[in-house]
């Protein structure tokens, strides 16, 4: 958040939207996408296209860290001194992170399982 973006909190001018509101649906969005890439990684794995996987974890994690990072900046803003009116529409983005990101840490547990599956029943290490 910039410097001169900080009072965004009790009054706004009828024609802006909230800075916060704008910060939640970038947190919403990228979780979102980070969300279904490794919902995509998943399809892969049923292939057992685990390059596939792979790489849609990576997308996914990318997702995550610029939705990560637009929530830490409202948080370390608030420490800071900020004050920020309770927002539903904040709540629901960090809500939206927490579940892309447990979304992503059981994908690629599911994707490790594939692996070892996949090399007990081929007898292949190429997993």
């Amino acid at each position: 958040m910039s410097e001169e973006n900080k009072n965004i909190v009790t009054e706004e001018d009828d024609d802006e939207m909230p800075e916060l509101a704008v910060v939640a649906f970038g947190v919403i969005m990228e979780a979102g996408d980070a969300k279904l890439a490794a919902e995509k990684a998943l399809e892969k794995l049923h292939e057992f296209d685990f390059e596939g996987a792979d790489a849609l974890f990576v997308e996914a994690a990318e997702h995550l860290r610029k939705a990560h990072n637009a929530q830490t900046e409202v948080v370390q803003s608030e420490i800071s001194g900020t004050k920020y009116e309770n927002s539903f529409l904040f709540n629901h983005a960090q809500d939206t992170l927490m579940t892309a990101m447990t979304q992503l840490t059981l994908s690629k547990e599911i994707c490790a399982l594939y692996k070892i599956l996949y090399q007990k029943i081929t007898g292949s290490q190429d997993a």
